[in-house]
């Protein structure tokens, strides 16, 4: 994909849910069980509603670095999540793979066959376990509550039926680090690292485990000692970047929002505005991830399209704002933003 081409838009996030079966910590509105997280009642994106937005991505010949399935619920809530993805497969030679990112407590067999068979579409499946967890005791801790077995289990079934099926879907397995896991690293690493090699790569897909920064709201109060506490418990125990055995080792080096807590720096553009749109569950394209009540929202895919909408003069007026040092809405207080630099040619667009 051409990265300066107008047809270029960056990462797609899709909600196909609000609905979540756990509680963490560092993910407020399940946390604090919110009973609406966007102001609007919970719900399930619509497959019929998702096609016809993929029908305006062909014909608009729109493309994405890769689209994520997922937002502020699990995705293998969604009861046709197989199809939603199946609708994306349409996607070939516009985006270059497709990723689903989901806690696993769902993934039981009659799903794992859905996923595995749908990767058939020649567009690479990326399934990203979130687990941040060893033993039972800091599972509980950090996401509320103990459910580490079941997941380990369907994800050795995974492993073993993608074997059986030859089935090219690549699998990251993630830990952030925080409070109540930090000392778990290593054994995490250890455990995973075994099971993956023991189910080998066979040269049709490709296994990782991924150690992240904990973001608190995006660089925020207390930003400072979650970067410690990843220092302390990744870098120090000289852990790096490395393969072993066919599978990658991947360790957040990168510090976007790191800076002495207390200072104040100028702040620039979030090429999020840019780059990395969002389809709310009931069909709203949203500018920003940060943006859970909504103040953004361009308007409903339903009614319009998505070119019409991301290119708006609303859209638009937006972006000149932050290339003009404006912040209002979710803006003002938004840690996020100075993540990474604004590309030169997205300035192109306003």
């Amino acid at each position: 994909m051409e990265s300066r081409s107008l047809s270029g838009f960056g990462v797609l996030q899709i909600e196909p849910t609000d609905h979540c079966n756990l509680a963490c910590g560092m993910c407020k509105p399940h946390a604090e069980q919110w009973s609406q997280i966007h102001g609007i009642p919970k719900g399930f994106l619509d497959v019929d509603t998702w096609r016809k937005i993929v029908d305006t991505f062909l014909e608009d010949d729109v493309q994405f670095d890769h689209i994520i399935f997922q937002w502020l619920g699990d995705p293998l809530f969604h009861p046709h999540l197989h199809m939603l993805i199946a609708e994306a497969q349409r996607m070939k030679g516009r985006v270059q793979y497709l990723r689903v990112d989901s806690n696993m407590i769902l993934l039981d067999e009659a799903r794992t066959r859905s996923l595995l068979n749908g990767a058939t579409g020649g567009v690479p499946l990326l399934l990203v376990a979130s687990i941040d967890a060893h033993t039972t005791e800091a599972y509980t801790t950090v996401k509320g509550f103990d459910r580490l077995g079941v997941v380990r289990e369907n994800i050795r079934r995974l492993l073993r039926l993608r074997r059986e099926l030859n089935a090219s879907v690549n699998l990251q397995l993630q830990f952030v680090v925080q409070d109540g896991n930090a000392h778990e690293v290593m054994d995490f690493r250890s455990y995973w690292l075994d099971l993956l090699k023991c189910y080998g790569t066979g040269g049709l897909w490709h296994d990782e485990i991924m150690f992240k920064r904990l973001s608190v709201d995006g660089g925020a109060k207390g930003q400072e000692a979650a970067d410690a506490l990843y220092e302390q418990s990744v870098l120090q125990q000289h852990m790096q970047n490395e393969i072993i055995e066919g599978v990658q080792i991947q360790v957040w080096k990168d510090e976007p929002w790191q800076q002495p807590e207390g200072t104040v720096r100028q702040r620039n553009a979030c090429p999020a505005l840019w780059s990395t749109p969002v389809i709310r569950h009931d069909g709203t394209l949203m500018l920003c991830c940060a943006d859970l009540e909504g103040q953004m929202a361009l308007g409903s895919l339903k009614e319009k399209r998505f070119v019409d909408l991301w290119l708006s003069e609303r859209a638009r007026r937006r972006r000149r704002d932050h290339l003009a040092g404006i912040f209002t809405d979710k803006c003002v207080d938004c840690g996020g933003v100075n993540w990474y630099n604004l590309p030169t040619h997205y300035k192109e667009w306003i």
